[in-house]
């Protein structure tokens, strides 16, 4: 395993919107829409103060590794015994947050996203009274090791 990058982001995770899309003097222009570019934004600040540890990003092939911890929503909120973590199964969808995250990192972190060969993420709903938050971890992967033996 080589170098480590982990920072985390609190506040509630961001999925990639779908791009917009304008006509301006005959020309099609394309553009993130304002909440996704805001989140990469963020994204890329606290990419920026916990690469401050590094002196160059992260070569060669990379594990992102990513935990994104939805609000509950106050209508499951209970008084007597309060909710713990549970899976989030309903939207935004997993792969559009993750592809949030590789954006703004991209060029702070890592080169460019198609760096990363590894993915290991998952999608939770927070516990009652728990804030949101994106942890995340890049790490640098050193030689190729069989999927099914790690």
């Amino acid at each position: 395993m080589g170098r480590k990058v982990e920072f985390t982001i609190v506040g509630d995770p961001v999925s990639q919107g779908r791009p917009r899309f304008s006509n301006h003097g005959g020309f099609t222009r394309v553009y993130d829409p304002a909440k996704s570019r805001d989140a990469k934004q963020h994204i890329r600040y606290a990419a920026g103060e916990a690469m401050k540890a590094h002196d160059k990003p992260l070569e060669g092939p990379i594990h992102f590794k990513a935990q994104f911890g939805i609000v509950m929503p106050t209508s499951q909120s209970r008084k007597r015994t309060p909710r713990p973590r549970i899976w989030r199964i309903k939207k935004p969808d997993l792969d559009n947050l993750c592809k949030t995250v590789k954006d703004g990192c991209s060029k702070v972190v890592f080169i460019d996203d198609s760096q990363v060969v590894r993915m290991t993420v998952e999608k939770i709903q927070c516990a009652q009274g728990e804030a949101p938050f994106t942890r995340v971890l890049f790490v640098e992967l050193d030689e190729l090791v069989n999927p099914l033996d790690a």
